[in-house]
């Protein structure tokens, strides 16, 4: 089943080599903070450069967000979530061994080829859940989310052509 934000998740990560490429849906935890079920972005300018290949230069990118992990979680749509705490834990610690490739979907749509890069992660594990602080960063030039749903249609048998694709 491809996770829905919104309705059984708040974030979604994807990587080529994990799973064959398929989405997994994470839960944020509810807590008041200004990542509250969703993402917080930094950017930093290092550069005046506009050279996409140039991956020392440009807008480096820090993606920041918060996961709880446990078991019995409850879905936004009020639905219990279907893996447990340690499926969940297992699964993140897949994407964070991915130095690039990962993709993440949020609200703000999809960013691609980030990576678990220098600090990644901050783990909380106490008796019946554990709060994860997961920062992913960009791996070469800064590209500002996409639409998901144009996204998926612009890979190599998508149904967009050439021109109105992202690769454009």
């Amino acid at each position: 089943m491809t996770p829905t934000i919104g309705v059984d998740c708040h974030l979604i990560l994807s990587h080529a080599d994990i799973d064959a490429g398929a989405e997994y849906g994470f839960i944020c935890p509810k807590d008041d903070s200004h990542r509250e079920c969703g993402v917080q972005f930094v950017r930093e300018v290092v550069s005046e450069s506009t050279v996409e290949t140039d991956t020392t230069k440009g807008t480096k990118l820090y993606c920041h967000f918060d996961l709880i992990l446990a078991d019995d979680l409850i879905a936004p749509n009020g639905a219990p979530h279907t893996r447990t705490r340690a499926q969940d834990y297992a699964k993140l610690l897949e994407f964070l061994a991915k130095p690039s490739g990962i993709a993440l979907t949020s609200p703000a749509g999809t960013l691609v080829n980030l990576g678990a890069l220098g600090w990644s992660a901050d783990e909380r594990h106490m008796p019946h859940h554990s709060i994860i602080k997961v920062q992913l960063n960009n791996v070469g030039f800064y590209f500002p989310p996409a639409d998901p749903d144009v996204l998926a249609a612009s890979v190599w048998d998508g149904v967009y052509t050439w021109e109105t694709s992202y690769w454009h």
